[in-house]
């Protein structure tokens, strides 16, 4: 059963001048994600353990977090994978070696969904209770990250507990980082039998639904800036990719966290899609787009952070009967202009965003990051609708990276410029790369039992996280 099968039989290059890697058979392709995924983690291992970061061009680690961060997103895929001896490594380590007690200031956001997130689904994976222990203590000293109004700061000493608020914000804090906590402390509450995890992320919530504006036309969108003394939007720039996207996201999935119990959230989450449907979404050149508005006016450009869109909206669309279709079909059209950002380059890679010029897509930055959004959501439309053609691009996507940004030596690296082929690498396999890219691939070319998505919801860094208890 070929899905799209191997490249070479179809004699023509693929879109981007990449043919896939030649695979006969769906679990072939499994198999070398898996292998990715080893291939991945022995570069880590051998040359950058307990660090953030593998450097696979330079055989270093970096930190910028300092909690091993590579080992706590990927504990979740390595098991999932079956990689018991590499998943039994991390663990040892988070039991050893995993220290909290560092002065350095670390991003609230990042450490919630990546390390919180990580150690819990892990947890609730494999049952290791020192990743359950781990995650309380993390999720106390978290605590220390709220401000008086009830939302967290950006960054915080894990050490001290002294918050701060970057002045490149102009002392506000952004939308995604204080909509993005929900899932991780709702479930932390449940396990730890703590509510007050719970109540404080939830606070913050509805902070941003009172003071968040009124409908226009049913609709309603934020602003990604947020005043921290009062949690009042700042600022007139809307966004569903960088600053803005997981707010969104945690809107609709954090009410089927709850077992759809907190109609507030589904709520939420309908009026934000009808802002989006409203005010962001063109069509241009036969592709549908979802832009970005500044001061009332439409910014012309996507940013491949913005493709995590269509699988949120099918994962919605299960559970919405009236907006089903609608939903479905919007997420059909903007899948495909994320299919198109690989399609565009050379190395059948995308660039970090797009713009629309002149009716066309062009590149808005070259770089490549190793992302997944894209990945993500052929994993969800394959999940629901079985089309063939996203285990196809998926695969060539999965060859684009194999070509480009494999590193002989172990691991994988960014691209500088995804529209010159043999493009310097920028050296660093971010960790979202195993976390993220490789489990939405391993996903896709598994059978569905491998996640059950009516008894799971997954993060904003691809942990899944089971559906709470009523």
């Amino acid at each position: 059963g070929a899905a799209g099968g191997g490249g070479a039989a179809g004699g023509g290059e693929a879109a981007g001048g990449s043919e896939p890697l030649p695979a006969a058979t769906v679990e072939e392709k499994r198999q070398a994600v898996v292998e990715a995924l080893r291939h991945s983690w022995k570069g880590y291992e051998q040359y950058a353990w307990g660090k953030d970061e593998l450097q696979p061009v330079s055989h270093k680690g970096k930190d910028w977090v300092g909690l091993g961060l590579t080992i706590l997103d990927s504990l979740d895929v390595l098991w999932m994978a079956n990689l018991t001896k590499e998943f039994a490594h991390g663990v040892e380590w988070v039991r050893d070696s995993l220290n909290y007690e560092r002065p350095k200031p670390i991003s609230v956001f990042e450490t919630t969904i990546r390390c919180l997130g990580g150690m819990l689904a892990a947890y609730e994976l494999s049952g290791e209770k020192v990743l359950l222990d781990r995650s309380i203590e993390l999720g106390e000293k978290l605590q220390k990250a709220y401000g008086a109004a009830g939302l967290p700061y950006t960054t915080l000493s894990l050490l001290t507990g002294h918050k701060t608020i970057p002045n490149w914000t102009g002392g506000s804090l952004l939308l995604a980082e204080v909509g993005t906590v929900q899932m991780e402390f709702f479930a932390l509450a449940h396990h730890a039998g703590r509510p007050e995890f719970r109540e404080r992320a939830q606070r913050a919530i509805d902070l941003l639904d009172s003071q968040g504006g009124g409908l226009t036309d049913g609709g309603r969108l934020w602003p990604i800036h947020i005043r921290p003394e009062s949690g009042r939007p700042s600022g007139s720039t809307i966004s569903w990719g960088a600053m803005g996207d997981s707010f969104y996201e945690y809107l609709l999935k954090t009410w089927l966290l709850t077992g759809k119990k907190h109609e507030q959230y589904k709520r939420m989450y309908l009026e934000a899609v009808k802002g989006m449907q409203r005010r962001l979404i063109i069509e241009e050149g036969g592709l549908t787009y979802l832009c970005e508005e500044k001061s009332g006016k439409l910014v012309r450009k996507m940013d491949h952070l913005v493709c995590f869109v269509p699988g949120t909206l099918a994962l919605g669309a299960q559970h919405l009967p009236e907006q089903h279709d609608e939903h479905m079909a919007l997420a059909a059209k903007l899948a495909e202009t994320c299919h198109r950002m690989y399609t565009l380059t050379p190395t059948g890679l995308a660039p970090e965003f797009v713009k629309i010029v002149g009716g066309s897509m062009v590149a808005g930055a070259n770089h490549n990051l190793l992302r997944p959004e894209t990945i993500e959501a052929f994993f969800y439309l394959w999940r629901f609708t079985k089309d063939a053609r996203y285990r196809e691009w998926g695969w060539e996507i999965f060859s684009a990276f194999e070509r480009h940004c494999r590193v002989p030596s172990g691991g994988y690296s960014g691209l500088k410029n995804v529209k010159l082929r043999g493009s310097a690498k920028d050296d660093t396999m971010q960790t979202f790369w195993l976390a993220e890219s490789l489990k939405y691939f391993l996903l896709l070319f598994s059978d569905d039992s491998l996640l059950d998505l009516n008894t799971h919801v997954i993060n904003t860094e691809a942990h899944p996280i089971k559906i709470l208890p009523s």
